[in-house]
C-alpha cells in the first residue's frame, strides 16, 4: 500500500554481500510441490521500503496458473505486523479443486458462495 509506506517505493532482497554495500539483491525463495493438487509452487519474500516505512512482501505462484497470476500477494508492515492482502486466490484454487476443475462444478460453487445469480 503505497499510501501507507509512502512514495517512491523501493523493493529489494536480503543483504548477502558480507562487508560490501549494495548487495541486497538476493530474493528469498522456496520451490515445492503442493500436496493438495500436485502443482509446482514458488514462494518469494522481499523487502519494500517507502518514505514512511518498510514492509515484507510474500508472494506465491503456481505452475497451474497463467503467467502474471498469483496464488497470493501479502504485504506485512514491519512496524506493527499488520498484513495487507493484495491478491488471495487460495480459496478459489481450493474451490476449483473440489469442483474437479469442471465448469459446471465451478458454476455451482460460484452460486453457492454468492458469486452467481440463480
Amino acid at each position: 500500500d503505497k499510501n501507507r509506506l509512502g512514495t517512491p517505493l523501493k523493493a529489494y532482497g536480503r543483504d548477502h554481500g558480507g562487508n560490501r554495500e549494495g548487495r541486497r539483491n538476493f530474493i528469498e525463495h522456496t520451490q515445492y510441490t503442493d500436496q493438495e493438487d500436485g502443482t509446482n509452487r514458488t514462494r518469494v519474500r522481499y523487502n519494500l521500503e517507502g518514505k514512511f516505512g518498510m514492509a515484507f512482501v510474500f508472494a506465491e505462484v503456481s505452475s497451474d496458473m497463467p503467467s502474471g497470476e498469483f496464488v497470493y500477494i501479502l504485504v506485512q508492515d514491519k512496524r506493527n505486523g499488520h498484513v495487507i492482502t493484495v491478491v488471495d486466490n487460495r480459496s478459489a484454487i481450493a474451490a476449483s479443486r473440489m469442483a474437479g476443475g469442471s465448469k459446471e462444478g465451478m458454476d455451482a460453487f460460484s452460486k453457492l458462495l454468492g458469486g452467481g445469480k440463480s
